[in-house]
């Protein structure tokens, strides 16, 4: 396990619950369709990094010499998380759980997945 990945990690994991608890009428913009659009689009790349971060993490774990499945745990953890990430905004005034949102989230990890495939993959590790 990589521990300055694993801090990071969980880092990111306390932000984006905090970002998720701000009520609407606090977050930054003017409303606009732009506004919300560009705010829906970076779940994708926060995701990404979220995703590459705790690949990054355990990159070095091998179970029973199949590292697939900590991949697939990885990424089953990551889609829980976005589903109840959103499931917590559905409490948050001004807020709801939207099921886009989860599709950006998924298209975000998977995004990361095949960052971290392409360029963190080394050898014998995940």
């Amino acid at each position: 396990m990589n521990l300055k990945y694993l801090i990071a990690s969980l880092l990111m994991t306390m932000a984006i619950i905090l970002l998720s608890s701000v009520p609407h009428r606090s977050l930054p913009g003017d409303g606009s369709v732009t506004d919300q659009v560009i705010t829906n689009l970076t779940h994708i790349p926060a995701y990404a990094l979220f995703a590459v971060l705790w690949l990054k993490a355990f990159e070095h774990i091998e179970v029973a010499n199949n590292p697939r499945k900590v991949i697939i745990g990885i990424l089953s953890g990551l889609v829980l998380f976005a589903f109840a990430d959103e499931f917590h905004q559905s409490f948050v005034p001004g807020r709801s759980a939207s099921l886009m949102d989860i599709g950006l989230d998924l298209a975000g990890i998977l995004l990361g997945l095949t960052c971290f495939r392409l360029f963190f993959r080394t050898g014998t590790t995940l």
